[in-house]
C-alpha cells in the first residue's frame, strides 16, 4: 500500500511527539498516586478528552468500520452501547466514585465482600483488563501493517512497544498528556475527515445511500442476537470497568467526574456513526476485501488524499494506542495494589513504591505484548474481555451501590458461580454470543438473590455508610 513521503513524515513525527510527551509527563509521577490517577486533580476539559480517548480505541475504530463494511448501521451498536455505559455510569457512579480515595474497583469489592471476593474479582477483572490491552495492539499492528507493509508480528511489538514505553515512564500523567493529543487527532481524523472524504469518495451520501444493499440502512441489520451481545458486553462493562473508574478517580471533584463522563459517552454515539459510515463507504467502493478487518485501513489509504490520509491513520494509532496506555496502567494497578501490596504486604518507601509500580507496568506490558501475538484478532478479544467482566463482576458490585444491607458471602459466591458459568458457555458455544455473558449475569444474579436472602449475617453497605472515607480503612475495619 502505496503512501506519500509527507504522510510517511506525519505519522513519524506522531509517534515522536507521543514518546516526547510520555518522557515530559514523566516527572510529574512522584508519588504513587500520581503514578495511577494523576494526583487526583484533571480539570474538565482534559478529564472530558482522556475519557473519551480511554474508551474509544482500536476496537471502536477498526472492529466499527468493519461492522459497517459488513452490515451497515447496524454496525454502531458497537460504539452505542459504549456511549449508553458512560452515560449511564456518568448518572450512578462517579458521583461516589469520585469521593472514594481508592485505586482499584477491587478495594470496592473488599470493602463490601472481604478479602477473598477481592481475589476472585482481581483475577476476573485482570483479565478484561489484559485482553483490552491485547485487543489495542493487535489493532495498532493491523494499521502500521497496512500503513506501510511491515510483518503484522514486527508492526505489533513497534506500535505496542511504544504504548508500553511511554506508559511505564510516566504512568497516569504520561497517559493523560499523550491522550489529549490523541484525543484531538482522533476528533479531526476520524470524526471528520475521514467520513467526508470517505462518503465523498462514494459518490455523496444520496449515491452512497443508493448502492448499499437495503439491509444496510437498518440499524437491525446484524441480527437481534449481535446488536444485544454488544449492549451487554459494553453497558455494564463501562459502569464497572477497572480501567475507567481508574479515569473517574482523577477527576478533581464530582462535577468533573459526571459531566466529563456523559459528555464522553455523547461522543462515542457520534463515533459510532462516524466509523460505522467508513466502513459502508469502502463496503461500496471495494465489495470484494479478502479480509473485513481492513476496511479502515484500506480506505483511508485510497480514497483518502496526501496529508490527510497521514493524519487519519496516525488518529486511528491514537485511538488504540491511548486505549492501550489505559489498560496496561489499570492492569498493573490491579497487579501491584490488589494483589501484591494487599496479599504479600510488602510496602516499599516512596521511590520504591513508585520503581515497584513501573516494573509492574512493564511485566504487564511484556504479558499482553506475547498473547497479542497469539490471539490476533480484534472482536474474539473484546468477547472474552468484556464476558468476563459483565458476565462476572457487573452484579455483585453494583449491589454494594445499590443495597442499603447485604451479605459479603453472596458477593463472594456469585463471583465464583457466574465465573464458571460464563467459562464453560465460551467452551460450548464460543465468543461471538450473547449468551456467556447472559449466562453469567443470570447465575451470578440468582446465587447472589438466594444468598444474600438466607444469610443472617448482613453487614451495612460501606458506601452507604461512609461515602466520603477511605474505602482502604473500610477494609481495613472488615479485617478486623
Amino acid at each position: 500500500m502505496a503512501l506519500s513521503f509527507v504522510d510517511y513524515v506525519i505519522i513519524a513525527l506522531y509517534f515522536v511527539v507521543v514518546i516526547a510527551i510520555g518522557f515530559i509527563a514523566a516527572r510529574f509521577a512522584k508519588t504513587q498516586e500520581d503514578y495511577l490517577v494523576a494526583g487526583r486533580r484533571l480539570s474538565f476539559p482534559l478529564f472530558f478528552g482522556c475519557m473519551a480517548a480511554l474508551t474509544l480505541g482500536g476496537g471502536s475504530t477498526i472492529g466499527s468500520a468493519q461492522l459497517g463494511y459488513q452490515f451497515g448501521l447496524g454496525g454502531v451498536w458497537l460504539n452505542l452501547s459504549i456511549g449508553f455505559g458512560l452515560i449511564i455510569a456518568g448518572f450512578l457512579v462517579t458521583s461516589k466514585l469520585s469521593r472514594l480515595r481508592a485505586l482499584s474497583v477491587n478495594e470496592v469489592v473488599e470493602s463490601s465482600y472481604g478479602p477473598t471476593a477481592r481475589v476472585f474479582s482481581s483475577v476476573l477483572i485482570l483479565i478484561y483488563t489484559l485482553t483490552l490491552s491485547v485487543v489495542q495492539v493487535i489493532s495498532i499492528g493491523t494499521i502500521i501493517n497496512g500503513t506501510i507493509g511491515l510483518n503484522p508480528m514486527l508492526s505489533m511489538v513497534l506500535g505496542g512497544g511504544i504504548v508500553i514505553l511511554y506508559t511505564f515512564v510516566g504512568g497516569m500523567w504520561s497517559v493523560t498528556m499523550t491522550d489529549i493529543v490523541q484525543f484531538v487527532v482522533k476528533t479531526i481524523g476520524i470524526l471528520i475527515l475521514a467520513p467526508l472524504f470517505c462518503i465523498s469518495a462514494a459518490g455523496g451520501w444520496d449515491a452512497l445511500i443508493r448502492k448499499v444493499p437495503e439491509t444496510y440502512l437498518s440499524m437491525g441489520s446484524m441480527g437481534f442476537d449481535k446488536s444485544f451481545s454488544y449492549i451487554v458486553l459494553y453497558v455494564p462493562g463501562l459502569i464497572i470497568g477497572q480501567d475507567i473508574w481508574q479515569r473517574i478517580f482523577t477527576a478533581k471533584n464530582e462535577r468533573v467526574s459526571k459531566r466529563g463522563t456523559i459528555g464522553a459517552g455523547l461522543y462515542s454515539i457520534l463515533y459510532a456513526f462516524a466509523t460505522v459510515t467508513i466502513g459502508m463507504s469502502v463496503a461500496v467502493l471495494l465489495p470484494h476485501l479478502d479480509d473485513p478487518q481492513a476496511a479502515f485501513v484500506t480506505g483511508i489509504s485510497t480514497f483518502l488524499p496526501v496529508g490527510i490520509r497521514g493524519l487519519v491513520l496516525a488518529a486511528a494509532m491514537a485511538a488504540t494506542m491511548s486505549v492501550s496506555s489505559g489498560t496496561i496502567l489499570a492492569s498493573s494497578t490491579i497487579l501491584y495494589n490488589d494483589l501484591y501490596i494487599r496479599f504479600v504486604g510488602k510496602r516499599f518507601h516512596r521511590l520504591e513504591e513508585i520503581t515497584a509500580t513501573r516494573l509492574s507496568a512493564l511485566f504487564i506490558g511484556a504479558i499482553v505484548m506475547i498473547c497479542s501475538l497469539w490471539i490476533r484478532d480484534v472482536l474474539v478479544g473484546i468477547d472474552i474481555c468484556y464476558g468476563y467482566l459483565s458476565g462476572c463482576v457487573f452484579v455483585p458490585l453494583v449491589a454494594s451501590f445499590v443495597l442499603k444491607r447485604f451479605s459479603p458471602k453472596a458477593g463472594l459466591y456469585a463471583l465464583g458461580a457466574s465465573s464458571i458459568a460464563v467459562t464453560v458457555s465460551f467452551l460450548t458455544v464460543g465468543t461471538a454470543s450473547s449468551i456467556p455473558i447472559v449466562a453469567g449475569m443470570a447465575s451470578g444474579l440468582a446465587v447472589y438473590t438466594i444468598a444474600n436472602a438466607v444469610s443472617k449475617d448482613k453487614i451495612l453497605s460501606p458506601l452507604r455508610e461512609s461515602p466520603c472515607s477511605d474505602i482502604k480503612g473500610d477494609a481495613d475495619r472488615m479485617d478486623r
